[in-house]
């Protein structure tokens, strides 16, 4: 069986104050769009995973290969698979990369094991797995909250609201932004600042975002944003 990961851009993201478990409460309008990694799965006696595009990852911290457990875990089911992925989105990129093949693997593999399980339920066995798996297990533009867990399909009328992922122009410079960092470099007077609350602390930490996003703007883009927690930037096409 053959999947496609896509990749994601936060069209908004709000922060919140941090949790009891140490994450921030968030909101988010999560988008897919056209960029994404081709998965493999093929049913074996154990989960592995190999990656072609970049450097493979150790499975306790690969994301696919703990979605295949994790919903290994739930179901009881005594299969395994091997998953190859061929890797297009880049990594520390705040396109969800990693997320996406896990939740590509959650979706094809209650395919491939004749699972059946409502996309809640698989909803559920993702949030086990990180914070933007839910979202891209739901599948569609999303308004994703709380850690990333609670996960809604936006209405007809508010998706009418989106471009459509053709008019998504991304641009993802030589940067690896790291995640906890911008997290931890965010201050609450960078809220309301524009549609991502982590920009400010981004471009504090790695001042080459702000030129990924001048160069969007001449190219006539609009809404000219970073994602996630970066370093990719996007635009909209008139």
């Amino acid at each position: 069986m053959t999947v496609e990961a896509h990749a994601k851009i936060n069209w908004t993201l709000e922060v919140f104050g941090v949790r009891s478990d140490g994450y921030h409460d968030l909101r988010s309008v999560v988008l897919p769009i056209l960029l994404h990694d081709t998965i493999s799965l093929e049913v074996s006696e154990t989960i592995s995973c190999v990656m072609t595009g970049m450097p493979d990852v150790p499975p306790e911290v690969n994301l696919a290969s703990r979605a295949a457990v994790a919903l290994r875990e739930v179901t009881g089911r005594r299969r395994g698979v091997r998953i190859a992925i061929e890797k297009r989105i880049p990594a520390g990129a705040g396109l969800g990369g990693g997320s996406a093949d896990a939740a590509a693997v959650l979706n094809g593999l209650n395919a491939l094991w004749d699972l059946h399980l409502p996309k809640r339920e698989l909803c559920e066995i993702a949030a086990r797995v990180g914070s933007d798996v839910p979202a891209l297990t739901l599948g569609g533009a999303v308004l994703m909250e709380g850690r990333g867990e609670k996960v809604t399909p936006l209405s007809a009328a508010d998706g009418a609201r989106l471009p459509d992922p053709s008019a998504i122009v991304i641009f993802t410079p030589d940067i690896f932004a790291s995640t906890s960092a911008v997290y931890r470099e965010f201050r609450e007077t960078d809220c309301g600042k524009g549609p991502n609350d982590l920009q400010p602390a981004a471009i504090r930490l790695y001042p080459g975002i702000s030129e990924a996003i001048r160069q969007l703007e001449q190219q006539g883009l609009t809404r000219v944003t970073m994602s996630g927690s970066g370093s990719t930037v996007y635009g909209v096409r008139s």
